[in-house]
């Protein structure tokens, strides 16, 4: 699952459900990974972001 993320920094989220890994891709180009991030977390992250900008928030509130 892809996230777009507006803040000053980071860019976009990326999670892999099968591998409950959360790589974070920053404005300036770098990237970082985060392995064994649990789902629960990940929504947790993503809910800061206004559901109008995530369309897996949004078919989810649906």
């Amino acid at each position: 699952m892809q996230f777009t993320v507006h803040s000053k920094t980071i860019a976009e989220l990326d999670y892999d459900s099968q591998t409950c890994l959360l790589r974070v891709l920053y404005k300036d180009g770098r990237v970082s990974s985060v392995p064994n991030v649990a789902p629960t977390l990940v929504m947790k992250i993503v809910a800061r972001i206004p559901v109008e900008k995530s369309s897996y928030l949004l078919q989810t509130a649906i």
